[in-house]
């Protein structure tokens, strides 16, 4: 029997065996081995027998597949430790990665192996002393509830509600210490009936007792000819040497047995939660801060130059002015025109960037799409003196896209290729559509020097940009992510000596988006799917 690890994706560190004769599928349809990736198509690539050998063929999925880093057509052979990828899940085929352990799976097992009991959560479940309040299953109720993703307020009522079963209280209220983030201790009580409001007399000198000599402790009242004494128990929340606050529990009257060993320990769990309840939002609030940070610095440092451009063209058309020089005053206020053009492609690319909108995907001429471009562009290319070349396959049918959001990537591509290209240059813009994969193919080239290796590995990073000065750094972001939408890629296809190409791909015929419909796989991270890169100056 062969065995096919993940080894990379949401899937990592499973393994699917591959029954000998039985040929099995890759997907995330019914009847495919079960993968969770949004990346990989339903019925993605299909794993066939023959013999002692398995074959791979790729059943055109949305993100293709790849044997070793290369793209498969047709049936493709298989050998052990073959690197198979699907969207952005990797496997290996037929070989234990080197930090796994063999497994042998036992479907058919002569040795019988049955299940005797079972560990119960539900409420009420007894064990097997018939004790609901054993220690043992108060402190796993206590880790459970530790674990858990619930919020700081959430996390304290089910800390009391397991608090008041574990030591038969009839209140619980527990005090956690201010942070930083707030300005007054929380405290939060519960009753053992959920029903009562009645109040909960609070001893404030046993609180600061407690916290103060960091022990728990069972305390009395002295008992009076009109009433019993009161009994209360009272624990540290306690965390790397440090009280996090305090539960104090008051007991029915007549309560006997007090288990304060238990009640320390479920305390001291309390307090080690709530330490990590605090240590997550710290560090969320940090990440946030610092890529806050990051996209002022960024975004500030791109206005700055636009305004120091703005101040010289007008001082240049102040002066002009003066002297009534009109050539100066034209090279002035093309330098006003320049940096007012790039206000306006800064603005347009911040709105891409954050906005999140459904497209009007609906089929467009494109020449006139073009048509549009090219008008747009007169007075770039003109300052520029560059010439733009637009070619189109003489059969090219209307594509399917939004017009206002492909113009602005179309726009984004061709301004980068125009700054490219030194004066007396050509950029080109050719446009056809390949029929076997039923795909448009649009590819944007310059005359320029070509992209430095470093920046390009860092393309399509926010606020990364090869203009230096010049640029926003967020063109190439804003296109791919519109292309993405369409269900297409933008990707760098060729850089060099020669000039730079950039291949816009757009399907033929896109799909309606679905929850089920396959996602492309996408390398940046990050609540807006970005990740940050250090900014280039």
């Amino acid at each position: 029997m062969r065995f096919l690890h993940v080894i990379e994706g949401p899937d990592s560190k499973t393994a699917f065996s591959l029954p000998d004769l039985e040929p099995q599928l890759i997907g995330r349809s019914t009847e495919a081995l079960p993968i969770t990736d949004p990346s990989v198509s339903r019925r993605h690539a299909e794993l066939t027998p023959d013999g002692t050998n398995w074959f791979i063929r790729d059943l055109d999925s949305t993100n293709g597949t790849m044997v070793n880093h290369e793209a498969i057509e047709g049936r493709t052979l298989l050998h052990p430790g073959d690197r198979i990828r699907c969207g952005s899940s990797l496997f290996l085929f037929d070989q234990t990665p080197e930090d796994r352990i063999p497994i042998q799976s036992l479907e058919n097992s002569s040795s019988e192996l049955r299940i005797r009991r079972r560990h119960a959560r539900a409420e009420g479940d007894k064990g097997q002393d018939g004790d609901p309040r054993s220690q043992l299953n108060c402190v796993i109720a206590g880790t459970e509830l530790a674990m858990s993703d619930s919020d700081q307020k959430a996390y304290l009522e089910g800390y009391l509600d397991l608090i008041l079963a574990a030591t038969a209280g009839e209140s619980a209220v527990v005090i956690v210490n201010a942070t930083h983030h707030s300005k007054a201790d929380l405290m939060v009580a519960r009753h053992k009936d959920p029903m009562s409001l009645a109040p909960i007399q609070l001893d404030q000198a046993l609180v600061e007792a407690v916290r103060r000599e960091d022990t728990s402790v069972l305390a009395e009242s002295t008992p009076t000819p009109e009433e019993q004494s009161q009994r209360c128990v009272a624990a540290p929340l306690r965390s790397r040497e440090q009280v996090r606050g305090v539960v104090l529990v008051t007991m029915a009257e007549g309560t006997t047995h007090i288990d304060l060993e238990l009640l320390h320990v479920l305390a001291g769990q309390a307090g080690m939660a709530l330490e990590q309840r605090i240590l997550v939002e710290q560090v969320l609030v940090n990440s946030r801060l610092a890529a806050m940070g990051e996209t002022v610095a960024a975004i500030s440092h791109g206005i700055k130059n636009i305004l120091q451009g703005l101040r010289g063209g007008t001082d240049a058309v102040a002066v002009a002015l003066q002297k009534d020089d009109l050539e100066m005053a034209g090279r002035g206020w093309n330098v006003l025109a320049r940096n007012l053009d790039r206000i306006q492609s800064l603005t347009m690319n911040m709105l891409g960037f954050v906005r999140s909108r459904a497209f009007d995907i609906e089929r467009v001429n494109f020449e006139e799409l073009m048509t549009e471009v090219s008008e747009l562009l007169v007075s770039q290319t003109t300052r520029a003196d560059v010439r733009l070349e637009i070619t189109l396959s003489e059969t090219l049918p209307p594509v399917p896209l939004d017009a206002s959001a492909m113009l602005q990537a179309m726009l984004n591509l061709l301004s980068n290729a125009i700054d490219a290209t030194p004066r007396g240059g050509l950029v080109t813009l050719n446009a056809e559509y390949d029929s076997e994969k039923d795909a448009f193919l649009i590819d944007v080239k310059d005359s320029g020097r070509g992209i430095d290796p470093q920046i390009r590995e860092r393309l399509f990073e926010p606020f990364v940009t090869s203009k230096g000065q010049r640029g926003t750094g967020l063109g190439l972001v804003v296109s791919r992510r519109i292309l993405e939408q369409h269900q297409g890629t933008l990707e760098c296809l060729e850089s060099g000596a020669s000039g730079t190409v950039m291949r816009m791909i757009l399907p033929g015929n896109p799909t309606e988006r679905d929850p089920a419909d396959t996602d492309a796989p996408d390398p940046l991270d990050g609540e807006l799917n970005i990740e940050f890169g250090e900014p280039e100056h």
